[in-house]
């Protein structure tokens, strides 16, 4: 499992942790963001700094869980900032620890003063040593400035000393977990002799999950003597202050840097430095007090306060037989571009020359040449420029605006035209020019403008005249700007159309009406005539019946 993950629905491109981000371990791919192991350096600045929680770090409980429910007995090396970030509630988290099933509670600063001297012990006047207790530092070194590998000081840090002295005493099958504010130290795990790594946030969460809260936790202590001096060891030039070494900003031989980018600026600068014998170097800014995988607690300066008060001015260190060390982790080999290359892809968003470079960093790079490097090596999208992004939705908008055959108007609160598109200007028959800045009443009806002022809704009409123009008018305010915008659709040839159609209906109906009328008077006359017709007929049968009845009356007389 990747040390860090992402949940890629919580992510919301915002490049936060690309900007910080020092070696740009972080891919993008569309849009969202990846951890690149290989490159990663474990610091877990970038789940710190993510504002929508979208990064995490591997739990190891349920390794944790498992060595303590397997019999064998299982130590916990509990780093020395651990007095800092707690304070008071020092005690209670030993307690839990103890009703967790731990068998011992140790502090990892039991071999600090071991490390420390050894250090001390490979100054010479020939080269600086740069120290080797921080694993970010150390994978920085290794990873990305190989030249320099060859100066970290081939000594175990704090914890891997710990984990092998209580092998030694307790027998290689003991189990060993660290616990502390680093996350680079879950990678650092990988050493045979640490079995797994806790943070101090993760141990929280684990206890709040078991139903034990720290406050209900009953107080324990450290089961290995006061450590003495050893444990200032997490605070800047603590390892020094621990050699015995003068230590602080006016002491020459030695140096202090911390914050990844300072250690970046010095690890560039390093051939030109002279006259220092040993470079403390940590990633946190702040020194260990401030690891990322410790939110719990108070801010730097109170941490540093109970850390100081915690410390004992006797104790007893120890250290493990093997205090030695290597590096083996291979250098990265990254691909560049050739200036073509880099051109091209600075094209792809509008870039054709120096100028156009804005260097804005929005992307989460210094330059747009750095990004337009990541691009080329598959860390980052062209898309990731959002002065180019915006432009480009600009652009487009003002392609449609200016393209579309409807009239557009904007207008301030007070109702004055700020912009009008070609469409408008020729529904209107006036130049922009002619109405931009004056009231809008100067030119239509306001009165529509005016209902939506009044009630914050849209509003629209079907038909709304003016002289030889008919238009369709929707008006909706735009809040956040503070203005109108009415859409107007020319409807005059429609409506045009529909009276042309109304009219021939209309005149088709009375034509139609007057050939029913028509044809009802000569049906009406027609019938007149045949009645006239069919009574004369009755008449003259009438007549013939009764002569045709006297003469057959005359013949039977």
């Amino acid at each position: 499992m990747s040390l860090i993950t992402i949940n890629q629905v919580n992510c919301k491109d915002c490049y936060k942790c690309v900007r910080f981000c020092p070696v740009k371990a972080i891919r993008v791919v569309d849009g969202h963001a990846e951890v690149d192991e290989e490159r990663c350096l474990s610091d877990g600045g970038c789940v710190h700094v993510c504002p929508q929680h979208a990064k995490h770090v591997r739990s190891d409980v349920d390794i944790v869980r498992g060595l303590l429910s397997s019999g064998q007995p299982v130590m916990a090396s509990v780093a020395p900032s651990a007095a800092g970030i707690f304070g008071e509630d020092l005690p209670r988290l030993l307690g839990a620890l103890k009703k967790l099933g731990f068998t011992r509670v140790e502090e990892t600063a039991r071999t600090a003063e071991a490390v420390a001297r050894a250090h001390a012990a490979l100054i010479s006047a020939g080269k600086p040593v740069i120290t080797s207790a921080c694993p970010a530092v150390v994978s920085l070194i290794e990873k990305y400035y190989p030249q320099h590998k060859h100066l970290l000081a081939p000594i175990p840090s704090p914890m891997v000393a710990h984990a092998r002295l209580l092998r030694e005493e307790y027998g290689q099958d003991t189990g060993v977990v660290f616990i502390g504010p680093c996350v680079a130290k879950k990678g650092e795990t990988l050493d045979d002799n640490i079995n797994a790594a806790l943070t101090f946030d993760e141990l929280l969460a684990w206890l709040d999950e078991t139903n034990m809260p720290l406050a209900s936790m009953p107080e324990g202590a450290f089961d290995n003597p006061p450590v003495g001096t050893a444990e200032v060891f997490p605070l800047l030039h603590g390892l020094l202050k621990t050699a015995g070494l003068p230590d602080g900003p006016l002491a020459p031989s030695t140096l202090t840097v911390n914050g990844l980018t300072q250690v970046m600026a010095l690890l560039d600068e390093l051939p030109s430095l002279e006259g220092v014998g040993l470079i403390e170097v940590l990633a946190c800014e702040g020194g260990c007090l401030q690891g990322p995988g410790a939110v719990y607690g108070p801010p730097l300066w109170a941490r540093r306060g109970q850390l100081l008060k915690h410390t004992q001015e006797d104790g007893c260190g120890a250290a493990p037989t093997d205090m030695s060390r290597s590096f083996n982790t291979p250098a990265l080999v990254l691909t560049q571009a050739t200036e073509a290359e880099i051109a091209a892809i600075l094209r792809r968003t509008g870039k054709h020359y120096p100028a156009d470079e804005q260097n804005c960093g929005a992307c989460g790079y210094d330059t747009c040449r750095a990004k337009a490097l990541a691009v080329f090596q598959g860390m980052a999208e062209a898309e990731m420029c959002v002065p180019y992004m915006r432009t480009r939705a600009e652009s487009f908008a003002n392609v449609v605006i200016r393209s579309t055959p409807n009239g557009i108007v904007i207008v301030d609160s007070s109702l004055r035209i700020l912009d009008v598109n070609p469409a408008f200007s020729t529904m209107f028959k006036r130049p922009s020019t002619e109405m931009i800045g004056r009231p809008l009443k100067t030119v239509l009806d306001p009165s529509g403008y005016e209902r939506v002022q009044r009630t914050d809704r849209p509003f629209g009409r079907h038909e709304v005249k003016y002289p030889n123009l008919v238009t369709r008018e929707m008006i909706f305010p735009v809040a956040d700007e503070e203005i109108i915008i009415g859409i107007y659709v020319d409807v005059t040839e429609e409506v045009m159309r529909q009276t042309k159609q109304l009219s021939v209906k209309h005149e088709t109906l009375q034509k139609t009406h007057q050939v029913i009328e028509k044809q009802m008077r000569v049906a009406q006359e027609i019938a007149g005539l045949l009645g006239e017709t069919t009574a004369e007929t009755k008449v003259l049968l009438t007549r013939l019946v009764r002569l045709y009845d006297e003469e057959e009356g005359k013949e039977k007389e």
